[in-house]
Parts: C-alpha cells; sequence; structure tokens
C-alpha cells in the first residue's frame, strides 16, 4: 500500500502530481482504459488519497480540463493587443492555436470520453472563460464599427477554426503550426466579418 502522500508534499503539489499521472495514463490507454487505480499508482499516491482530492473519475477529468486552459495567458494575450484589429486578431489566433496544440492530447481525451459519456458533458470552466473573454474583445470591435456580426458566434466560429486547425493537423501529417495557415485563417475570418 502507498504511502496517501510524499513527505514534505503539500496538498497542491499531490493535486499536480495526479493530474500529471492522469494525462500521461489517460494519453496511453484512453478514456475507457483508464483507472483511478492505474493513475494513483502512477502519481505515487493511493486511490483514497485521489478520491480525497477529486472525488470522483469525472471530477478528475473536469481538473485536467480546467489546468488546460489557463485564463492568464490569454488575458495577458488580451492586455497586450495593439488596437491594430488585423494584428490583434493574429496574435490571438497564434495564442489560441499555440495553447491548442501544447495541449492536443487533452483535448482528444476530453472528446473521446464526452463521446462515451451517457451523462450530459461537462462543462469546460477554462475553454467557456475564454470564449467569454473573447466574446467581449469581438463585441468592443464591433462596437468601434472595425466588425460586424453578433460577438457570442463569432467567438464560437473563431475558436472553432483555431480548434480544426489543431485538431486537423495530424491528419495531414503536420505537427508544425505555419505562420501563413494562421494568416490566412484570420484573413478568411476578417473577410466575413468586415
Amino acid at each position: 500500500m502507498q504511502a496517501s502522500a510524499r513527505p514534505g508534499s503539500s496538498s497542491e503539489e499531490t493535486r499536480a502530481r495526479i493530474i500529471a499521472a492522469a494525462k500521461a495514463v489517460y494519453e496511453q490507454n484512453g478514456t475507457r482504459g483508464t483507472t483511478t487505480r492505474e493513475v494513483a499508482e502512477r502519481a505515487g499516491v493511493n486511490e483514497a488519497t485521489l478520491f480525497r482530492h477529486f472525488g470522483n473519475k469525472q471530477a478528475l477529468l473536469a481538473a485536467m480540463r480546467d489546468g488546460a486552459c489557463p485564463l492568464a495567458v490569454f488575458e495577458s494575450v488580451l492586455a497586450s493587443l495593439t488596437g491594430d484589429l488585423q494584428s490583434d486578431v493574429r496574435a490571438i489566433a497564434a495564442s489560441l492555436v499555440e495553447r491548442m496544440h501544447a495541449q492536443r492530447a487533452m483535448m482528444c481525451i476530453s472528446l473521446a470520453e464526452d463521446a462515451h459519456s451517457v451523462e450530459s458533458v461537462p462543462e469546460w470552466r477554462g475553454p467557456m472563460d475564454i470564449m467569454n473573454r473573447l466574446e467581449r474583445y469581438f463585441s468592443e470591435q464591433i462596437s468601434l464599427g472595425y466588425i460586424h456580426g453578433q460577438a457570442q458566434p463569432l467567438a464560437a466560429y473563431f475558436i472553432g477554426m483555431c480548434f480544426s486547425y489543431v485538431i486537423a493537423r495530424k491528419l495531414w501529417d503536420s505537427y508544425v503550426i505555419k505562420p501563413r495557415d494562421l494568416d490566412t485563417m484570420v484573413d478568411i475570418f476578417l473577410n466575413g466579418v468586415k
């Protein structure tokens, strides 16, 4: 039987180890083949510790999702925008695509989990926060007359374009984010909303 936490380990460190272990096990075994026992063993804790921190397998998955999408990173991108619509939307696209690329495995895990879930799909707090911030940005651009449309669907379509680019790149055998692809995506989006 493993100890409930490593000596000198804080609760936050234990949670982080469990989440890191869960990501690795989910990537290796898929959503249907992952057990909490394997996750706990990989994290160096017992299952009781895992359940004490997360309650159940779904809550662990939700914590993995939330950690994959830090709002602070996106807010720093928004804070650094220059006011030039083309450049700003390009910076937003680059940030979203880079972050999604870094978390591609987590997105695939979550898509697979959602597809097998008989319960309603749990809301992703992190992505929803980013969606709300992007919606506010587009709402400001609409009020300034730079773009036209409704902010919420524009934010959803824009994030969807970025998401599709990241997920589909594996089909094209291209793991490199190409600047011209981002430029083309931004051009297509802006030509549709101007």
